[in-house]
């Protein structure tokens, strides 16, 4: 198997090398005709700023390649912990400073953000091309004081959270006959309809002694619970009529964890989850975190997820994290149980205070065009935004089978997304350390029933009303 991955990674590096040999071409056949290209002559540099790691790092390759079409122009990425950008990002912007042109930001820090970026119009991409539930959260801003939707970044990769599994486990004729003998359920994992089957294959699998864990989920107290609750959550609230109030993908920007509709009162939805079907979800949560590490010794995180992958049957995930995990070619892919996904894509879009404008607009035009988008999963393993480029690298049969599999199934999924957090101001610095800090309390506690859940998600909820009041 290896042997194989090896050759494989070769003819991927060749085609590397004829894409960028060709990027005179992709750029004057790319959707850049919608604007003026820059033809000044002047030294310039364009400063990116983001959190540093490989969508960074991407950025900077596409940047030396904007280069080599715009000699004058200089990409710098500037990067810092993900811990710290954003207060970085927005010292510069509050200070009203030119030093960044172009500002990276990911769904749950996008409204932060918001007052300071310049709109982009509906003309300036090829948004028929965007895979646009990943645009639609993070990059839209409903601006209150014009009562319109504003473009204010543009998503430059696709993030969706899956199910990925150990395909030697499941691929396993045995195993398989064993479990629905004893269960009386499909083993394959693209057939889970709900999350007790989950459940019931992570007590097969550990009680048997097969993985010494069951199917991974992140419990980090500092950001990782808000994104594995809606994971969960979204399956019980899309089905209760209760909460999601006939709109099952939630308000905009409010999402699934409020309620689907603004109640007389209000100038705001209530939270969603101090429900019945909160309650649910955050027992089920619980249940399968018994089967990791103890949270209270080590919290299984987005860094260090693929460490323990080798031991469980798989892991709920962003897709961006399936090129760290070793012997990447053994996972598959598929939907979270029921068919469905939760977004984490990340952003750029354009400072009010760059004193290049145009031409930070023409480098994410350049960004998102199809063949930069392809460059993006070949070199980075970065999921493409750009529908023509999934279904280019999807037919492309040097691909080694396994990655054309998570591409298909990360396009099929991300086309639908919708199982997310909010993204409302609040969110970043109130909502999200307030929910976390508590669930948490509830993951690590001896106490664990139905009515101190409630009382958890019922105090989490009162905060949240709070930070919105």
């Amino acid at each position: 198997m290896k042997a194989i991955s090896t050759i494989a990674i070769a003819i991927i590096v060749i085609v590397v090398i004829a894409i960028i040999a060709t990027a005179a071409y992709f750029i004057i056949s790319s959707h850049h005709t919608q604007t003026t290209t820059t033809t000044s002559t002047t030294p310039i540099t364009l400063t990116v700023v983001t959190f540093s790691g490989t969508s960074a790092n991407f950025i900077q390759y596409a940047g030396e390649l904007f280069h080599q079409l715009h000699p004058n122009v200089e990409v710098q990425v500037v990067q810092y912990p993900f811990s710290e950008y954003i207060s970085k990002e927005l010292t510069a912007l509050e200070a009203h400073s030119s030093q960044y042109d172009i500002i990276g930001f990911t769904s749950t820090s996008a409204l932060s953000v918001a007052p300071y970026l310049l709109p982009l119009n509906q003309s300036d991409f090829n948004f028929s091309d965007i895979i646009y539930p990943q645009e639609d959260f993070g990059g839209l801003y409903y601006n209150t004081s014009t009562g319109k939707t504003e473009i204010i970044g543009i998503a430059y990769e696709t993030a969706v959270y899956l199910m990925a599994y150990n395909m030697t486990v499941f691929n396993n004729q045995t195993l398989a006959e064993e479990f629905e003998q004893e269960y009386h359920m499909n083993f394959s994992p693209i057939t889970y309809k709900n999350w007790t089957v989950v459940l019931d294959v992570d007590e097969f699998l550990t009680s048997h002694h097969i993985t010494k864990y069951g199917f991974l989920i992140d419990d980090h107290v500092a950001h990782g619970i808000i994104d594995a609750f809606p994971a969960v959550f979204g399956w019980y609230y899309f089905r209760d009529s209760s909460i999601n109030l006939g709109n099952p993908s939630g308000i905009p920007n409010y999402n699934i964890m409020f309620e689907g509709k603004i109640l007389p009162g209000y100038n705001y939805p209530l939270p969603s989850f101090n429900s019945t079907s909160g309650v649910e979800a955050l027992m089920t949560y619980r249940e399968l975190v018994n089967y990791e590490p103890n949270p209270s010794q080590i919290q299984i995180s987005y860094d260090n997820l693929p460490e323990f992958f080798s031991q469980a049957a798989g892991a709920f995930l962003f897709t961006s994290q399936l090129s760290y995990i070793n012997d990447s070619q053994d996972v598959l892919l598929a939907p979270l149980p029921g068919g469905y996904a939760e977004t984490g894509t990340d952003f750029l879009g354009i400072s009010k205070y760059s004193a290049h404008p145009q031409l930070a607009l023409e480098f994410l035009q350049f960004l998102v065009s199809p063949k930069v988008q392809e460059i993006a999963f070949l070199k980075f393993g970065k999921f493409p935004v750009s529908k023509e480029a999934f279904n280019n690298l999807i037919s492309n049969s040097s691909i080694p089978y396994y990655q054309r599999e998570w591409l298909q199934e990360t396009y099929r999924a991300a086309l639908n997304a919708s199982a997310n957090p909010p993204n409302i101001p609040p969110t970043y610095p109130k909502l999200i350390p307030s929910f976390n800090n508590l669930v948490f309390q509830f993951l690590t506690s001896p106490q664990y029933n139905e009515t101190y859940a409630m009382e958890i998600l019922q105090q989490a909820a009162n905060e949240w009303v709070s930070a919105l009041s």
